[in-house]
């Protein structure tokens, strides 16, 4: 560290560089998580940026911040050269630092806080190619510029801690000032306009609703985000080339980042619905069905003004030293590992988008079971799925379940065109075991079925795959707020039945028992749950949902007690 900082600086007893006046910033996470992520970080032998081990230990959401794999997804679908040189600005206790001193061979780091610094150095203990300093960043000269820097998560914070006429523009100047003449900087903010706060979230860093879309006039804008506009012109203040990439649900917990070129090309809508935005102040009652905004706002070419946050890639001169290969990554989460997969969108020189699934185990798949898992590939279907029609036409007012259904007969139509019969029943290939409505868009007038990626090792009952789609889109709509009352009977099996009968599929009450059995089998090879958890979690919805709404409702308001008196309350909602 010496040899790229002019400052004085010496090692701490925690392995830390600090400056020789030991002067730091006052910001925490709180004594009690500090000293919790220490003792964990201390006794774990997987300290690596996807360790599963650290994910076990995840107890709220501090400790998920700085403990999750999904952190470095941000970053996992760039291509980096690892000879080039790297700082940190923030960072924070390591989550991202890992992941940098296992992609580059030299990284330099900086956290304000001392304790916070510790633990980063706890998290990256066995990385002889990684420092770390605690020190103010604005208060450190460097001797050398860098090829890339790193700052995540920080910018909107620099009014509370940079003592200058515009603290944000002096960050963005200083992060330009320290690259090299090609190098580099990668920011990552919260959209000030993100979509999930007109729906109700509080703002993520005042916890007051609406605070930033009223331009943040409580607090005087120490802490601050800006809109897509505004960022775009601060940062081009400073650098040549910027350019704006997508994480959702936000940056902090990314599933995927897509590219702004995906959007012209595609509307994505309905794939960044998938990913539902958090409340990380407290639990999220959103005022409408955010999946049917983003439709919206996709024909309507506005997804980026109004996404969760931002990752701006930005240069002093046209970025030639990092790539981003694909026009956006998605990762699965949910499963096992051996069952997890990587999604990429391609362009193709024909103006259309291919996606393409690899598992992340390696190209030859994965079997547990009766479950296999493969690579597959498919064009992008520019409409939406079944699973999106439905919903939409679940709000009709006054609709039956047969008008609301009636699509569903393209999609039968499908099914039974590869069914055959077996002891009397008609069964599908265990190849169809994931054709449910969400997978199911209709082009050219037929049924296309796109992610097959899954598939059973046994044929299935075509009634158990009408129900796993009915079961699908049934739990899905529970938390809508004005959805058809034919939706809301209290008994999901009755509902499903006469779903079914609706669009001619008659339902036995073996279908259900198969239907219960298969479930319970998927899950337990796909996500290593307890098989009689999700039998125990099927009966209840098909026997009587709003019990199971009061056990989730009341498992939800476990979440605001303290730490002993949530597991003890645990023990009764394991639903």
């Amino acid at each position: 560290m010496r040899s790229l900082v002019e400052s004085e600086i010496e090692v701490d007893e925690g392995s830390v560089w600090v400056l020789a006046d030991r002067k730091q910033i006052n910001y925490s996470e709180g004594p009690s998580t500090e000293r919790y992520l220490s003792n964990v970080l201390q006794r774990a032998t997987d300290l690596s940026s996807g360790s599963f081990e650290l994910e076990r230990r995840i107890r709220d959401w501090p400790t998920e911040y700085h403990l999750s794999p999904s952190r470095a997804q941000l970053l996992r679908g760039f291509c980096f050269d690892r000879s080039k040189s790297v700082l940190e600005v923030g960072c924070g206790c390591g989550a991202i630092t890992r992941f940098l001193g296992e992609t580059f061979e030299r990284v330099a780091a900086i956290e304000g806080s001392l304790a916070r610094a510790r633990l980063a150095r706890l998290r990256t203990r066995d990385q002889n190619n990684v420092s770390i300093l605690a020190a103010p960043f604005q208060d450190v000269k460097f001797k050398v510029s860098f090829d890339i820097v790193f700052c995540i998560g920080v910018l909107e914070y620099a009014g509370m801690f940079v003592d200058a006429p515009d603290p944000f523009d002096f960050v963005l100047c200083r992060l330009a000032d320290l690259l090299a003449g090609d190098g580099v900087a990668f920011i990552a903010i919260e959209n000030q306009f993100g979509l999930k706060y007109f729906a109700s979230s509080r703002e993520d860093h005042t916890g007051i609703m609406f605070d930033g879309l009223e331009g943040y006039p409580r607090y005087g804008g120490r802490i601050k985000t800006f809109g897509y506009d505004q960022l775009k012109e601060r940062v081009s203040r400073f650098f040549t080339a910027v350019k704006f990439y997508f994480p959702y649900p936000d940056y902090k917990m990314p599933s995927c980042v897509l590219s702004e070129e995906l959007f012209h090309r595609v509307r994505a809508g309905e794939l960044v619905g998938k990913f539902r935005p958090r409340d990380y102040a407290g639990l999220l009652e959103p005022l409408f069905d955010e999946r049917l905004v983003l439709l919206e706002l996709a024909n309507n070419h506005m997804l980026p003004l109004f996404s969760n946050s931002f990752l701006v890639v930005a240069g002093k001169k046209a970025m030639t030293s990092v790539r981003f290969p694909s026009l956006g990554v998605m990762y699965s989460s949910g499963r096992v590992r051996e069952f997890q997969t990587i999604t990429q969108f391609v362009a193709q020189n024909d103006g259309s988008v291919l996606v393409r699934k690899r598992p992340v185990e390696g190209p030859s798949g994965t079997t547990a079971g009766l479950l296999t898992l493969r690579a597959c590939e498919s064009p992008w279907i520019d409409g939406v799925s079944l699973h999106a029609q439905l919903l939409k036409r679940s709000k009709q007012k006054g609709i039956s379940l047969k008008e609301l259904f009636s699509p569903c007969g393209v999609w039968l139509e499908a099914l039974r065109s590869a069914s055959f019969q077996k002891d009397g029943r008609a069964y599908v290939p265990g190849a169809y075991l994931d054709w449910v409505f969400s997978n199911a868009h209709f082009h050219n007038g037929t049924c296309v079925f796109v992610d097959r990626e899954l598939e059973w090792k046994e044929d299935l009952p075509l009634g158990v795959i009408v129900i796993r789609a009915l079961f699908l889109f049934l739990t899905d709509v529970t938390s809508l707020r004005d959805v058809s009352p034919a939706l809301r009977s209290w008994s999901g099996k009755v509902t499903i039945k006469k779903a079914a009968a609706s669009f001619g599929v008659g339902l036995s009450r073996i279908d259900f028992s198969d239907f219960c059995r298969l479930e319970a089998q998927f899950m337990q090879a796909a996500c290593a749950r307890s098989p009689g958890r999700t039998s125990s979690y099927i009966k209840l919805f098909l026997w009587n949902r709003p019990v199971l709404d009061f056990a989730r409702q009341a498992k939800g308001g476990v979440k605001r007690l303290g730490n002993r008196a949530r597991r003890l309350a645990g023990r009764f909602f394991r639903i």
